[in-house]
């Protein structure tokens, strides 16, 4: 049997809802390969077991590999039909923040298109080194040795950062169940990123975990909380004892990384949010896309994206013209206004938010809700 996580039973499990999502995706859209991306699809998935029943949690990742593009609205409806087959809510936590979270609700079947032609030309990111070491479930077994060997850029490592901060804004007034789901993959994501920023990520989370244990430069307190959390992932369905304590220790590491990276990325000597924050937006816009670009002239290739966000946002109901008349990314204002917001600077928050929009009131949400519309665009 495929292994999806630490349990055989769990995997059971796992290969009964996969063959009703297979079913449905075979009938819609006749892929060449679907491919099992994410902690499932490297033997690390999680999941709870409730009155002697396998539950899966957050969501299955799946990348279908095809001749011919596959629109996102068509992705995103096969997707919450896969998930209705399967008796579960398909319900994105990061677009329904204002909501309680529940375990079933909130898990659902992530589609992505990925077009054979594209297999080599992949961006250099985190996702695109897991997916060559991702599972095959249905297919060429072999499709995946076409992705070249790929040289994590250094700006997937902020980007995870960012994608963390975001999270804790969402948990602080949730669940204990969400904060303990988000404080371990803090732990898991600040790992990741430092791994990524020195040039050493591997895919598996307990071989990441083994790595950076063996870092000279990290402390003891927190490779132990990093070992810590990677327990809690893989083999006890996120659960920590002392969620509040271990939240609050999550959120504070991963402010010292994203402050690490940051000013060694920038060559920054300040360790003001407000400064730090000021020179990332002068100067992270010239450097942040051009692994991706493939070279440090084509930053003004951002617009492009912007482009794109706008016309997300005009889908979720928002209308942001401003997001069109400037060169610099979208995602990376609203993070630098996410960031200021979540190290108690507001103020400083609301000032780079409203470089994208007037409404900023209340300004937790206004921020979560144009966050997710960037972080949802399946860009790749």
């Amino acid at each position: 049997m495929v292994k999806y996580t630490t349990s055989v039973e769990a995997d059971k499990k796992i290969e009964q809802d996969l063959e009703i999502i297979k079913k449905i995706i075979l009938e819609k859209f006749k892929p060449i390969s679907i491919v099992m991306f994410g902690g499932f699809g490297h033997g690390a998935g999680s999941f709870k077991k409730i009155k002697n029943k396998i539950i899966p949690l957050n969501d299955y990742d799946l990348y279908l590999i095809t001749e011919n593009k596959i629109s996102d609205e068509e992705l995103e409806k096969a997707g919450e039909e896969c998930s209705k087959a399967l008796g579960r809510g398909g319900i994105e936590f990061v677009e329904n923040f204002e909501k309680t979270y529940d375990e079933n609700n909130f898990f659902h079947v992530d589609l992505h298109c990925l077009e054979y032609k594209k297999l080599k030309k992949l961006y250099p990111t985190q996702r695109s080194f897991d997916l060559k070491t991702s599972l095959v479930i249905y297919g060429d077994k072999d499709i995946l040795n076409q992705i070249p060997e790929i040289k994590i850029s250094k700006s997937d490592a902020i980007r995870l950062l960012f994608n963390k901060l975001d999270h804790f804004a969402i948990a602080e007034n949730n669940s204990e169940i969400i904060k303990s789901i988000y404080a371990v993959k803090g732990f898991n994501d600040l790992c990741s990123a430092i791994l990524i920023s020195k040039g050493i990520y591997v895919s598996s989370y307990e071989e990441r975990a083994k790595i950076f244990e063996k870092l000279d430069d990290m402390s003891g307190e927190l490779k132990k909380l990093v070992k810590k959390a990677t327990d809690s992932k893989l083999n006890n369905g996120y659960e920590i004892k002392d969620t509040d304590k271990f939240f609050n220790e999550s959120k504070k590491w991963v402010e010292w990384t994203l402050k690490k990276i940051i000013k060694e990325h920038l060559r920054i000597d300040s360790d003001d949010w407000n400064e730090i924050a000021k020179i990332m937006y002068k100067k992270l816009p010239y450097s942040y896309f051009n692994d991706y670009l493939g070279s440090k002239y084509l930053f003004f290739g951002q617009y492009y994206l912007n482009i794109k966000f706008f016309l997300s946002a005009i889908r979720k109901n928002e209308f942001l013209p401003k997001s069109l008349i400037r060169w610099r990314d979208s995602g990376l204002i609203i993070a630098i206004s996410l960031m200021l917001y979540s190290f108690k600077q507001e103020k400083g928050a609301e000032k780079y938010l409203k470089k994208l929009t007037r409404k900023t009131n209340p300004l937790r949400e206004r921020i979560l809700k144009l966050y997710s519309i960037y972080y949802l665009q399946k860009l790749v």
